[in-house]
């Protein structure tokens, strides 16, 4: 999995388990940090990230580019892949990017529908990240979308891999991988409700004084 965030004392304790493989960032979550895209991301790989997510920036197949160009010029021992948002704009910079340096690895993201989803994986994208919570807000079905992705990948061997991407609850995440989603990108919130269930710290506790029961026998 990934965790979606810029805050950077939540990605080292992220970090410590063996759970994410990176973390992907977005112009939003960046802008609630207060600082400078160049400076969060510097202080973002400073805290152990292997694989990072940056947003490309740019209305047009040039500043896209451009902005490309820019973060690919980062000296950093870390994995930089770049997010594009999918439409007309995003698909015209993917093909220039790729012609340039087919080893970039592009996510799809902004991805609202199966369709979509298609053409990104058919223009190059590595993997493509569907909006969960917002296709439901707006009365999308985010799974049957996940689903018809996966089963178009898989059909004509596409390595295209699905991300699965804005979430509110963890029994979306759960659904997303269910109907056929790679991984996910998962905010911390949504991490800890994941593992800090209230009944499995009971269970524990008790473990644990049963444990020191057994020392003092």
């Amino acid at each position: 999995m990934f965790l979606d965030t810029a805050h950077v004392s939540d990605i080292r304790e992220a970090l410590k388990t063996p759970v994410f493989k990176g973390v992907t960032t977005n112009p939003t979550i960046l802008l609630k940090e207060g600082k400078i895209r160049e400076e969060q991301i510097e202080e973002i790989l400073s805290a152990g990230v292997k694989i990072l997510y940056v947003q490309l920036l740019g209305s047009t197949e040039e500043e896209l580019y451009e902005d490309y160009r820019k973060l690919s010029a980062l000296e950093t021992e870390a994995e930089i892949r770049y997010k594009i948002s999918m439409d007309f704009a995003g698909l015209c910079a993917v093909k220039r990017i790729k012609a340039e340096n087919q080893e970039a690895n592009i996510l799809g993201t902004a991805i609202y529908s199966a369709d979509q989803a298609i053409l990104a994986a058919i223009a190059g994208c590595d993997s493509v990240a569907p909006y969960v919570n917002r296709m439901q807000n707006n009365g999308i079905d985010p799974f049957d979308a996940i689903r018809r992705m996966r089963n178009f990948f898989e059909e004509r061997e596409l390595s295209t891999e699905i991300v699965a991407a804005s979430f509110k609850n963890t029994q979306q995440i759960l659904d997303a991988l269910d109907h056929g989603a790679h991984t996910a990108t998962i905010p911390y919130d949504l991490f800890q409700a994941m593992i800090g269930k209230d009944l499995a710290a009971q269970a524990i506790a008790v473990f644990n004084q049963h444990g020191k029961d057994l020392e003092e026998k």
